[in-house]
C-alpha cells in the first residue's frame, strides 16, 4: 500500500496552533513549586526514525531522566500541531519553547543560516574552533537561541530522487526539480528549473509528475514512500543536514545555570552520537530504496566532480543573491577550509 503523508487543513492547523498556545509558553516557569516544563515541537512526524525518534531517545528522554524532576521537555507533536515553516516564528514568539527546524525554513529570521549546510567541519569541530559561537551570534540577532545541530551529519546527507534518467550534465537541462529553498541555487547551477514544494507534498508532487525530481534525505524518501513513485535516486549525497535545535531566548535565560549546562552538555554528546548513527543507517536505508525498485545512479568521475561543484557554487551564489552584503562572505570564510 502506498504511504501518504496525512495533511492538516489550514483551518485545522490554525485552530491547533491557537489551542496549543493555551498550554502557555514555558508553562513551568509560572509554577516554581513544580518542574520547569519546556514545550517541544518536531518539524517531522513523530514516527520518523532519524528526524525525531533518535532525538527523543538520545536527547529528550535522557534530559528528562537526568534533570531528576527539575526540568521536563514535553513533546507536543509534529507539523500537525504547528506547520514546519511556522516553527521559527513560534519559537521566537514563545508559543513553544524549543523545536527542531531545518534552517531553510526560518532564514527570514536568521539570514544566511541555511548556508551552514556547506560547513567543512563536523559539529564538534565547530564547537572547538569558534564556529558554533559565531552561528549562535547569528541566531541571537533573530531572537533565537541556537543549541546545536539536531541532525549532525556528514556532508552527504541529501540525495536527489528523479523520474527521468540523468547521466551527464546536459541531461539536467530543462528538468523541473522541487524541494525547499535549500536546493534552489544548486538546481539553477545544474540548468534545471525550480519549484518550492512543502515537505508533506513531496510524495504527491512526484506521483503526479508535478516535478521531475525532489531532493531530500534518503530516510524521508523511504519513510514517506517517495521511493514508491520514483524511478531513480542519485547515489552521490550532498550537503550536511541543517536541522537545528532552536530555543526561545527567554525560555533559555529563565533556566538555572546548572540546567542550561545539562542541556548544552547533552547536546554536545548527542551531536557525536547522531553522526555515528547516521553513518551506519545511511547505507542500510539506501539498500531499502533499491529493494523498493528504485534504480541507483552513479556518475562517472568527471560528472561527479561537476555535480559537486554545482552544489557548492550554486548554493553560495544563491545565498549571496538573497542576502547581499557581508553576511554570506563572513560565514563562508569561517565554515570552509
Amino acid at each position: 500500500m502506498r504511504k501518504r503523508k496525512t495533511l492538516v487543513t489550514a483551518a485545522a492547523a490554525l485552530v491547533l496552533t491557537v489551542a496549543f498556545a493555551g498550554f502557555g509558553p514555558g508553562s513551568g516557569f509560572a509554577n516554581p513549586a513544580g518542574p520547569i516544563t519546556l514545550n517541544f515541537v518536531s518539524y517531522v512526524d513523530l514516527a520518523h526514525p532519524t528526524g525525531y525518534k533518535f532525538l527523543k531517545r538520545e536527547f529528550i528522554d535522557k534530559i528528562n531522566e537526568q534533570a531528576k524532576g527539575e526540568l521536563f521537555i514535553k513533546v507536543r507533536g509534529g507539523p500537525e500541531v504547528i506547520p514546519s515553516f511556522d516553527l521559527g516564528v513560534a519559537v521566537q514568539k514563545r508559543t513553544i519553547d524549543l523545536a527542531t527546524i531545518p534552517t531553510a525554513f526560518f532564514e527570514s529570521l536568521v539570514p544566511g543560516a541555511d548556508s551552514t549546510k556547506m560547513s567543512d567541519y563536523t559539529a564538534w569541530e565547530e564547537r572547538e574552533n569558534g564556529i558554533f559561537e559565531y552561528i549562535q551570534a547569528m541566531y541571537e540577532k533573530g531572537r533565537l537561541f541556537y543549541l546545536g545541530r539536531a541532525q549532525a551529519t556528514d556532508p552527504n546527507y541529501f540525495v536527489m530522487y528523479l523520474n527521468k534518467r540523468v547521466e551527464k550534465p546536459k541531461d539536467f537541462a530543462g528538468l523541473k526539480l522541487g524541494g525547499s529553498t535549500a536546493f534552489h541555487g544548486f538546481y539553477k547551477e545544474l540548468g534545471a528549473s525550480v519549484a518550492t514544494i512543502p515537505l508533506p507534498e513531496y510524495y504527491s508532487a512526484m506521483e503526479r509528475r508535478i516535478v521531475d525530481g525532489i531532493s531530500t534525505s534518503i530516510y524521508l524518501g523511504v519513510t514517506f514512500g517517495i521511493v514508491e513513485v520514483t524511478k531513480y535516486v542519485i547515489s552521490h549525497g550532498f550537503y550536511r543536514c541543517t536541522a537545528a535545535l532552536v530555543v526561545n531566548p527567554d525560555s533559555w535565560n529563565g533556566l538555572p545555570k546548572h540546567l542550561q549546562k545539562l542541556l548544552m552538555d547533552s547536546m554536545i554528546e548527542f551531536e557525536k552520537k547522531y553522526t555515528l548513527f547516521d553513518r551506519g543507517l545511511r547505507a542500510e536505508t539506501m539498500k531499502k530504496a533499491e529493494a523498493a525498485g528504485v534504480e541507483i545512479i552513479t556518475f562517472s568521475p568527471d560528472v561527479t566532480k561537476w555535480f559537486y561543484e554545482a552544489a557548492e557554487k550554486g548554493s553560495w551564489k544563491y545565498a549571496q543573491e538573497r542576502f547581499p552584503g557581508d553576511v554570506i562572505p563572513k560565514l563562508r570564510e569561517r565554515i570552509t577550509k
